[in-house]
């Protein structure tokens, strides 16, 4: 016997019946999401450091938040002179999550600011070795009293490739005032600039 909504025995009216197959389909694809967002350890973005373990005040503590100054989270490279022509494009990159670590010791806070992104090729890209530049810049107020331009080398193969990048070299005077602004970011030059 073919059981459907309309014959349903456990005592379901019709309504009831598709509320519970629609909570059903609902978990379901809630389930068949989270799958796909799920990855394995290697895919963790994990910007913590086995030199010693947190403390409760560190995690109690004034950690600043992290932010991708505007227009810096995506990077393209073109061919030479063809600057803005989408079919002359080798590469674009973007970074699409960040995040901090804070700890306080003797009277210093010592962060670890970490990016995470993917490369694609464009219509003129191939196999081969990339070098991003990413810049960390911490602002106090008016004053900037961390910046550093970075770099992470991605080989690139077919498809997209993800990557991670990570300024653990940061080291300030503990804040007297909660004001600090933790900005990251692509920057394609000049260099010779804080």
């Amino acid at each position: 016997m073919v059981m459907g909504i309309g014959t349903c025995r456990a005592g379901l009216d019709g309504k009831s019946a598709v509320r519970t197959i629609r909570s059903l389909a609902a978990i379901g694809m809630l389930a068949a999401l989270a799958a796909c967002q799920s990855g394995g350890p290697s895919e963790v973005l994990d910007v913590s450091s086995n030199d010693e373990a947190f403390t409760e005040a560190d995690l109690r503590a004034y950690c600043p938040r992290v932010t991708l100054l505007e227009g810096t989270a995506y990077l393209r490279t073109y061919t030479d002179g063809n600057e803005g022509n989408p079919d002359e494009v080798v590469h674009q990159a973007v970074i699409s999550d960040v995040t901090r670590t804070c700890r306080y010791r003797n009277g210093q806070l010592f962060m670890t600011v970490a990016a995470a992104g993917r490369v694609v090729n464009g219509p003129k890209g191939a196999p081969g070795s990339l070098n991003l530049p990413v810049r960390v810049a911490i602002r106090a107020g008016e004053n900037l009293p961390y910046s550093q331009l970075g770099r992470i080398d991605v080989a690139m193969g077919g498809g997209a490739t993800q990557f991670i990048f990570r300024d653990d070299q940061i080291v300030l005077p503990e804040p007297e005032t909660r004001n600090l602004q933790v900005i990251v970011g692509f920057d394609e030059g000049p260099y010779d600039t804080p």
